[in-house]
This record gives structure tokens, sequence and C-alpha cells, in this order.
């Protein structure tokens, strides 16, 4: 039975992980059947993590509607954006529009509370999910705490992983356990074009806190990978200028510099690229990275610094060696070395690693949460 679903929280052109989570469940729910209505942030938000030109997808999705809150809302005392307010009025409105069954929040700030404030205006059901970095930064550290609590306590149902099972079964009993994300297996696919050149990339926001990436690293490693490596860089941020400035300009004019790219853009990114660099020991707890998920679907190897990688992701894919290498990032010039080895010992857009739960089946999975949420009214 198709449902009407909301879905509030970041999208493209927003550049991130929950945004393109939101994109490809919105077009996987749609081609289900389901009317979908996707609500979101306006152009003035966000704007040194934008995707540059891309302001409406390339094709119309059949089911699926975008809404927007407007770009400026007018200027008052106290001084103030007023996003949340926006969001909450454009949300209330399109659930009464539309006759919306389900209202689906992605990240805590300020989706999640916007959904529970729409939730006690308009008696909606109510489904919260959450990134890693709001439940670390907001959560843990009990900012925002009375909202947060109010928000997860009346939610229908919470979708988290077990990672986060301590942290939030105290606040509800409505939890329900699913991997953070699945690539779309159709889309995300090797590729047997090959080229002349190994080429190795960094992808994702360069933020003031770069270092915690361990990005000089990183780039102490490329700048050692000569001869038929290329070395490309795929990000956008307010600290690419410090950044680059670290690097000093012959290692700038080495490397490929881009801006970030669109979902739907970058199963083509991948297929050109025979490995990316996944350093994250430097920050403060393990991250489900999609682009490392929607890798290792179309076979692009990844470099780690992190001895607990495959653990971090043992729910979503069964891990092979010869797709993932750990590295260790203070011998600079011997990991140049063992890296070189590794990736010229690979075929280009070698699938190895084993995916546990295929994109249909993580469609399913939702599904099953809206059917049991609206069952039992």
């Amino acid at each position: 039975m198709p449902y009407k679903i909301a879905l509030l929280g970041k999208y493209p052109p927003l550049e991130g992980g929950i945004a393109a989570k939101t994109y490809w469940l919105a077009r996987g729910l749609a081609a289900h059947g389901h009317e979908i209505h996707v609500i979101t942030n306006g152009i003035s938000a966000g704007r040194e993590y934008r995707i540059r030109g891309v302001d409406t997808e390339p094709t119309i999705t059949p089911n699926l509607w975008i809404h927007r809150i407007p770009d400026e809302v007018p200027w008052h005392i106290p001084e103030d954006n007023e996003y949340a307010l926006a969001l909450l009025d454009l949300t209330i409105n399109i659930i009464r529009e539309h006759s919306i069954q389900i209202l689906d929040t992605d990240y805590l700030i300020p989706y999640g509370i916007v959904g529970y404030l729409a939730k006690c205006s308009t008696g909606v059901r109510h489904v919260i999910r959450h990134g890693g970095s709001d439940l670390e930064k907001f959560l843990k550290r009990h900012v925002l705490e009375t909202l947060l609590h109010e928000a997860i306590a009346h939610a229908d149902k919470i979708v988290t992983d077990t990672h986060y099972r301590d942290l939030l079964e105290p606040i509800t009993s409505r939890v329900v356990f699913q991997p953070a994300y699945i690539p779309d297996d159709s889309v995300f696919t090797p590729s047997d074009i090959f080229y002349p050149q190994y080429r190795l990339a960094v992808i994702g926001k360069i933020n003031y806190h770069w270092q915690q990436r361990n990005l000089h690293l990183v780039a102490d490693i490329m700048r050692q990978l000569t001869g038929r490596f290329e070395c490309w860089v795929i990000g956008q941020g307010k600290g690419i200028a410090d950044f680059q400035q670290s690097l000093g300009p012959e290692t700038v004019a080495s490397f490929k510099w881009y801006p970030f790219v669109a979902p739907w853009e970058m199963p083509q990114l991948l297929n050109q690229l025979d490995g990316i660099f996944i350093f994250e020991s430097g920050l403060p707890h393990p991250v489900v990275s999609n682009i490392a998920l929607e890798a290792m679907n179309s076979g692009v190897g990844i470099m780690t610094d992190r001895a607990d990688f495959a653990e971090t992701y043992r729910d979503i894919v069964e891990i092979d060696k010869n797709q993932v290498i750990t590295i260790s990032p203070s011998e600079s010039s011997s990991a140049a070395e063992v890296i070189s080895q590794w990736v010229k010992g690979r075929e280009h857009n070698m699938k190895s690693s084993h995916q546990l739960v295929s994109y249909q089946e993580y469609l399913s999975a939702n599904e099953a949460i809206y059917s049991g949420i609206l069952s039992d009214q």
C-alpha cells in the first residue's frame, strides 16, 4: 500500500552524507509508488557547503516533490535568520495540504525538533533519524537537552544503529535498528573503463578542523606518489584555503582540485578512481561514511588509517582485504610505497567486498517501519 510521506532534512544542493541519504531514500520510495514530499532548506543555507551549479535535479522523478523554504525571511529585531521557524511553517503547510501520513526527519538539529513541533501541531506520525555529529555535539553534551529529549521521547520511531543503543534507549523504547546507509547497488557498480593513470582521491568537506581528518598526512602521502598517479581533491569548505596554504604552491599545483559533486554524479566520479582516502583516526568517534560504502560497491579501493574500519561497517558490508588497506599515516614515505604497490596490484574497479544488505532490502525495511506505525493507529 502506498503512503504519503514527507522527508524533512538536508537535501541537494546541500552537500553531505545526510543530504545524499535523503536523496537516495526519496528516489527509492518514490519508485515503489509512495507519494514523497521532501522539505528542505532554501538557497541561503550552508553557502560554503553547497554543490555549485545545482539548483534542480537533472531528471524528474515520478511521485517525488521538493519543497524549499523562502530564500529570505524579513529582517527584524532580534536579528535572526529564522530558518527553523520557516521550516516549521512550511512543514505544517505540506502536512495539511497533502494529507501526509508519516513525517520522517533526518538529523536532530533542527529537523528532528521541527518534526516534533509539527507533530504537536498536526498529529502526524513522526520518525526520527540522526547523524553522528548531532548526537555527539548536542545530545551527549546536553545542548538543547530538553527539546531533544522531548522530540525523541514523543517520536513514533527512532531509527538508529546499535552503536547508539545505550544513548537512546533510556529516553524511549521505540527504537529500531537499521544500517546507517545502503547504496543503490543498481547505480553504484564497477566500471570496465580503464584509464592510463592511477587516480587516488580525497572526497568531502574541508572544514576549519581539516587536520582531524589527517588531510595533511594524506597530502604528504599523495605528493610522493609520482609517475602514473593522479591525486584528486574533491571538496569545499571554510578550511580549504588554510589547507592549500599548508601544502605550498608546488603541491597545490600538482594536485587536481574539484568542487563537490551531486549524489547523482557520484557513481560516475567513483568509476574514474582507483582508490580513495578515508583517514579518520583524528576524529573523536567512528563515522559510517556514505562515500566509503559507495566506493566499495563501485569496486574502488579504500585506504584508511583506522584499525577498526571493518568493525564500523560490520552490519553493512563484509570487507575484503583486497579492497581496503589499513596503513600507518605516521610514516608517509613507507605508506606511499605500500599504497603504490597495493593499487598497482588491484584491478581497476574490482569489487571484492560483500554487501550484507541490498538497497531494495533497505527500502523494504523502511516501508515496514511506516507500515508498523500506521497499523498502530
